[in-house]
């Protein structure tokens, strides 16, 4: 019994400390899990490094069995491998990896493995680069520079190609530089050699780049003066694509200068004056101050060189113009007056075109004479006319409609300055009229600019466009007056009323028989510009004297005849007419002695 117990007692007292080694073991367990999953995932993308690279040296080895026609597929192949190489060694965990180059295989074979790695596909880049670039100039040598066949087109596009991977290697080259010096492997050389390779590429296309950019300015002066010279523009199209791909190279070389920590300041400014637009580095101080300081240097060096003649030829281009209004200004004198003489009829409107002409036509052949003299030839610009002048035709069609209508108006002549007209759908007088439009003022004091379109092709009534006008006054008469009596009345007014003419002879007569009056109408003949103040003042007098002779002028009126009703004892009887009032009594004559 004593041993049962002892037994129970030595077990309660061992399985608790059994319980708390086991947690210990667990969690250290969970604790060193993290660096064994971290160094597997480490020992996988060595592996994966591995196998990159050995495919990549397969190829290279199999190269010289190879025909010719398929090296550069290979070749592309093993780029395009590079790249992914260049990705997976830049993704790689150096931060596990001892900057300690005592390290050996035996001690740690993952961080000998990389670091043999990188320095090989350093090599390959280095040795990649150098057959890259010799393949370019192998293929630069197969075509002239102005050949444009397309064979020539296909080996142009090959060697951009080229020239795009030797930047793609170069920049990865930078990256595992970097790389490297955070394992600690410093190959200050080679960043060397990279940095001079660079400056010096950079040195020759800025200088090839500005060496086209003179030449493409002499071949368009060349041009310009000889256009139908094809063998010149051939060669500007040569020159022209040669150019936009010495830009694109040196775009290249400015971003990889940036990652290896070389200025390039002054090649983004080359950039930016030779693209001929406004990008984004112009916001660096640098590239600004650069491309600012080369404006001011060629500013400078045209005026020191070409001030002199450009201010000479400024002041004769002024003296020609100068001289070309004054002669101007005389034409037009002399066309004003010729025109004013008085065998010379034409109408003002016609008067002003021809003199505004003759000063135009004059001052336009001495602008042309002025251009000439400081070397601005009108021969392009006149050949650019034929399509510019359709374009022109279809945007300003109605500008020429209104153009060609002016002329009509000024060949026919309808209407002159100061004539009262209706035109337009409007009534005034002309003030002025140009080729485009006619200026009338209202009676009401309004100016209104018609379109001449609008006028021509709507009826014209020119008011004064006669010397004498007929005034038309109607008059009134009550049903129950003499007509004959009323008739002599109104003749013998209108005769007797200064300003009217006597030939032709006024006229009086019975127009109409209207509900309520009978309507005369009274004819005269009166000069145009008499016109309105006798049309009152007749009107009033003629008023005045049927109020004198005690002639009834109606107003409408009706008449209402009421009838009986039905049964009512009210005879029904017929309306009577009004009566004729009584003719007045002849006075009786004097006898005669």
């Amino acid at each position: 019994m004593q041993k049962i117990e002892s037994r129970s007692m030595q077990c309660s007292c061992v399985a608790p400390f059994s319980r708390a080694a086991k947690g210990l073991a667990l969690a250290l367990a969970l604790w060193m899990l993290p660096g064994l999953f971290g160094a597997w995932a480490q020992d996988d993308r060595l592996a994966a490094i591995e196998a990159k690279r050995e495919q990549i040296e397969q190829i290279m080895d199999g190269l010289e069995n190879t025909p010719e026609q398929r090296r550069d597929g290979l070749l592309f192949r093993v780029d395009d491998l590079a790249r992914e190489l260049g990705a997976m060694m830049l993704a790689y965990p150096v931060d596990r990896i001892a900057a300690d180059d005592s390290a050996t295989e035996a001690d740690d074979a993952p961080k000998v493995g990389f670091r043999a790695h990188l320095e090989w596909f350093k090599g390959f880049l280095i040795d990649r680069y150098e057959s890259l670039q010799e393949r370019i100039r192998r293929e630069q040598a197969r075509f002239e520079e102005f050949d444009e066949s397309s064979e020539a087109a296909i080996a142009r596009a090959f060697q951009q190609d080229l020239r795009a991977v030797v930047a793609n290697h170069t920049g990865l080259l930078v990256n595992l530089l970097e790389l490297g010096e955070k394992i600690g492997q410093v190959d200050e050389s080679l960043r060397q050699r990279i940095r001079q390779t660079l400056s010096l590429a950079a040195e020759s296309m800025s200088g090839q780049i500005l060496l086209d950019a003179t030449t493409l300015s002499e071949l368009r002066s060349m041009i310009r003066a000889d256009p139908t010279n094809t063998a010149l523009v051939k060669a500007e199209r040569a020159i022209e694509r040669k150019q936009v791909r010495n830009i694109a190279t040196l775009e290249q070389l400015t971003g990889l200068m940036g990652n290896i920590g070389l200025n390039a300041g002054s090649y983004r400014a080359l950039l930016l004056s030779q693209r001929g637009s406004i990008g984004v580095d112009i916001l660096d101080r640098e590239v600004f101050m650069n491309l600012l300081g080369s404006r001011i240097e060629s500013a400078k060096d045209t005026l020191l060189t070409q001030g002199p003649n450009v201010i000479f030829k400024m002041l004769v281009f002024l003296s020609i113009v100068l001289a070309a209004w004054l002669l101007a200004q005389f034409v037009r004198g002399i066309v004003a007056a010729l025109l004013h003489r008085e065998s010379v009829q034409l109408h003002q409107l016609m008067e002003a075109m021809l003199i505004s002409l003759s000063f135009g036509i004059v001052f336009a052949i001495g602008l042309v004479v002025a251009l000439s003299t400081i070397g601005i030839s009108l021969v392009p610009m006149l050949a650019g006319l034929g399509v510019a002048g359709i374009v022109v035709g279809f945007a300003l069609q109605d500008t020429l409609s209104n153009f060609a209508s002016g002329w009509m108006i000024l060949i026919y002549r309808p209407y002159d300055v100061d004539d009262h007209v209706i035109a337009g759908g409007v009534e005034g007088t002309v003030k002025r009229m140009n080729l485009v439009s006619t200026t009338i003022a209202t009676f009401d004091n309004q100016r209104l600019v018609i379109p001449n379109s609008k006028i021509w092709g709507d009826v014209i009534t020119n008011l004064t466009a006669n010397r004498i006008r007929r005034l038309t006054i109607p008059i009134s008469i009550a049903y129950g007056e003499d007509l004959d009596r009323a008739e002599a009345i109104l003749r013998d007014e209108i005769s007797s009323h200064e300003g009217i003419l006597r030939k032709p002879e006024p006229n009086v007569f019975v127009d109409a028989m209207e509900q309520s009056d009978i309507l005369m109408v009274t004819h005269a003949w009166v000069r145009t510009a008499d016109y309105w103040t006798l049309l009152r003042s007749l009107t009033k007098r003629l008023k005045q004297r049927l109020d004198e002779e005690d002639i009834e002028i109606p107003f409408p009126q009706q008449d209402i005849y009421v009838r009986a009703l039905p049964g009512s004892d009210v005879e029904k009887q017929p309306p009577k007419k009004p009566e004729a009032k009584p003719k007045p009594e002849p006075e009786p004559e004097p006898e005669k002695s």
